[in-house]
């Protein structure tokens, strides 16, 4: 949820429209639309992990942020997936 509350209003609602369109480009099972749109952050990001893998959802978040342009946001993110990744083999 932390990386969806860097957007700000404009990039979420991009954010929204990206989403959309990589589940269908993937032919993913279907959030609403509508729950989608009136989603705030923290619920979208729920309803990520309602529907998908963990792996999954991080896997489509990292692609719209490539799309969106927001490489801050895709290294802070990978950083943090190397550092779990190295705890668990701890």
């Amino acid at each position: 949820m932390w990386y969806l509350e860097e957007l700000n209003k404009k990039e979420f609602m991009k954010f929204k429209e990206f989403l959309k369109q990589e589940i269908l480009h993937l032919g993913l099972k279907q959030i609403s639309w509508t729950e989608v749109k009136k989603a705030s952050r923290e619920d979208l990001a729920n309803l990520l992990l309602k529907h998908y893998e963990e792996k999954q959802a991080w896997d489509m978040t990292l692609k719209i942020f490539q799309k969106m342009s927001r490489k801050d946001l895709i290294e802070k993110a990978g950083r943090e997936i190397a550092a779990q990744s190295y705890i668990k083999l701890i």
